[in-house]
């Protein structure tokens, strides 16, 4: 609920010191000369009800006098406020017997200037709409400005899915509202109501219509097609796939402003690591709860509306798919994996190629009995999404490595599972090295003699630091790694996404010895060298990000360079296909 200040309100301007212009000496008129926008009144119109007194504020190098045209709309003297170029015009109306609407002019002069202050009194309490806009609302989504006329101070209540735009602009007598893409079954509707806080009795309503997206069914790109679109991906991290809450990792939702700023700064392709298990209305029919899936079918309609690719998966969700992966294949499990993936493609079955299934995240590999478990739940989520028909039956779908480790994907037998399609498979690993550089906490943490290296890179090594990488991991060891999945995947036509990349941001208190312009430098270079090398091998990359490089609220960077080194990286790459 929101009170908007009414027509008749006083507004007290803050305003900068303003600079006067001096009558001369031989100015024969007697009156002062200043610029017009040295002279602002506050309002252009009032609406009043009944004959309580109201107050103009007026904005003049000199005081100001007023009049009126209407013998029923008087004028108090002109006062000042603390500001000596601020004044106050007091006027008030007689009783409006007739209760018809009446109109009056109050002309307000300023040396050789006069502003006209249109007065509408109103027989009694009234809230009118003046005005709508857009007339009809959009399917794909938009804004909303509703204009209208008051007595008293407003309240505002609209449907679950107009959002008020909460400005701070000095903008009377309007609401505004932002709206995303209609994917529903139907036709949608939403009240508007405008209440008098003073008598919520006294309203308006403005019901509004939104059409709902008509599917497009584009479908035609394979995955190499696709893979060779995407320039540069990110990940929602810590926020939609945490247990029961989003963005409780994070400490921040998901909202359009935050997507639109992902395609600002460069991205074209999002991933959505996604809890479903944690999000069941049944659990004995295994039914994810409608306003979940309508909550993921918003977020992802924002990236497909501004034209980038989501890739949406099921991730670590508890560990009920993933991590059971290592005791070997478990039917409970299969049935949810079918289940969920089931509900999950029918509803986002009206998205068209933009929009990829990715079935798991990092299953966890030790034996051959994970890597039948593995292979098992992907065949599952291949024939679940596939049975949905519609766009379904063509989507990519993207199938996780064991363990998304790039040696255990090449080596332990693995292969993709089938598909009554051909050319519609992506692999997808992950990639942190070396990982005392990227996601080690502390020192000691992995063993005694264990330290958090801090550059990467000779260029960015510090003369005598223990916290320089070993030559080993730097980017002959990156360029090889990636070189394995081209060799074995990618030259025989399968496209790889490396679902998440990234290394941590430090702490300069943590380390006495923290060289900040070598440690950003080295993080940049890694983030621009893991990109160009990806790419360049057929490797999609997609940043890990958790609300520490992008800011949440309204995806501006936080941290520039790493930003930066990730475009540089993708700009200057090339896939090769």
């Amino acid at each position: 609920m929101k009170k908007i200040g009414t027509l008749f309100t006083s507004l007290v301007f803050f305003l900068m010191g303003s600079a006067f212009i001096a009558c001369s000496d031989d100015d024969n008129s007697g009156k002062i000369e200043f610029d017009s926008d040295e002279f602002v009144v506050n309002k252009t119109e009032i609406a009043i009800a009944g004959t309580k007194e109201q107050t103009i504020t007026v904005k003049s190098p000199v005081k100001p006098s007023a009049s009126s045209d209407a013998s029923w709309l008087h004028v108090g003297p002109v006062g000042s406020s603390n500001s000596s170029s601020i004044y106050t015009i007091p006027l008030w109306c007689d009783e409006n017997t007739a209760f018809d609407v009446r109109t009056g002019n109050l002309t307000v002069t300023a040396g050789s200037i006069s502003k006209t202050v249109k007065v509408t009194q109103y027989g009694a309490e009234t809230v009118e709409i003046k005005s709508v806009s857009p007339a009809a609302l959009s399917a794909t989504g938009g804004s909303l400005t509703v204009t209208f006329a008051s007595t008293g101070d407003v309240q505002v209540k609209a449907a679950d899915w107009l959002k008020e735009v909460k400005s701070k602009a000095l903008v009377e007598n309007t609401v505004s509202f932002t709206y995303s893409v209609n994917y529903g079954d139907a036709e949608r509707s939403g009240d508007i109501v405008i209440s008098l806080v003073s008598d919520p009795s006294i309203s308006k309503t403005v019901t509004v219509k939104q059409p709902k997206m008509e599917p497009t069914t584009d479908m035609s790109d394979d995955a190499k097609t696709i893979a060779k679109k995407m320039f540069a991906g990110i990940n929602i991290g810590n926020t939609m796939e945490c247990p029961g809450e989003e963005g409780a990792w994070s400490g921040a939702k998901v909202n359009e402003e935050y997507i639109k700023g992902l395609k600002t700064l460069g991205f074209n392709a999002v991933r959505v690591p996604c809890a479903w298990d944690s999000h069941i209305s049944d659990a004995s029919t295994n039914t994810i709860d409608p306003a979940w899936l309508n909550r993921v079918d918003e977020v992802i309609g924002w990236i497909v509306a501004n034209d980038m690719y989501a890739v949406l998966n099921i991730h670590w969700d508890g560990g009920w798919l993933e991590n059971t992966c290592k005791t070997g294949y478990d039917e409970t499990v299969n049935k949810k994996q079918h289940d969920y993936w089931t509900q999950i493609a029918n509803k986002l079955n009206h998205y068209d190629q933009h929009l990829l299934f990715a079935g798991m995240n990092e299953p966890n590999y030790e034996n051959n009995k994970s890597l039948e478990a593995i292979m098992a739940y992907q065949q599952t989520f291949v024939d679940a999404v596939r049975a949905t028909g519609g766009n379904n039956a063509m989507r990519v779908l993207v199938h996780q490595g064991p363990s998304t480790d790039i040696n255990n994907t090449i080596s332990s037998g693995y292969h993709l599972p089938k598909d009554v399609v051909d050319g519609r498979a992506m692999l997808e690993i992950h990639f942190y090295d070396p990982t005392d550089y990227t996601i080690m906490g502390k020192d000691g943490e992995w063993g005694a003699a264990s330290l958090v290296k801090l550059y990467w890179g000779k260029k960015y090594h510090v003369e005598g630091s223990n916290r320089n990488c070993n030559d080993g991991n730097e980017e002959a060891h990156v360029d090889g790694q990636f070189k394995k999945m081209y060799t074995k995947y990618v030259s025989a036509g399968v496209p790889v996404i490396v679902g998440e990349y990234s290394s941590s941001v430090r702490n300069a208190a943590d380390f006495p010895d923290f060289n900040k312009a070598n440690f950003e430098g080295s993080r940049a270079y890694w983030t621009e060298y893991v990109t160009m090398s990806a790419k360049n091998n057929g490797c999609v990359p997609f940043f890990w990000e958790v609300n520490t490089d992008i800011n949440r609220s309204n995806g501006t960077a936080r941290n520039q360079y790493a930003i930066d080194g990730i475009m540089r990286g993708a700009k200057a790459a090339n896939y090769p296909f």
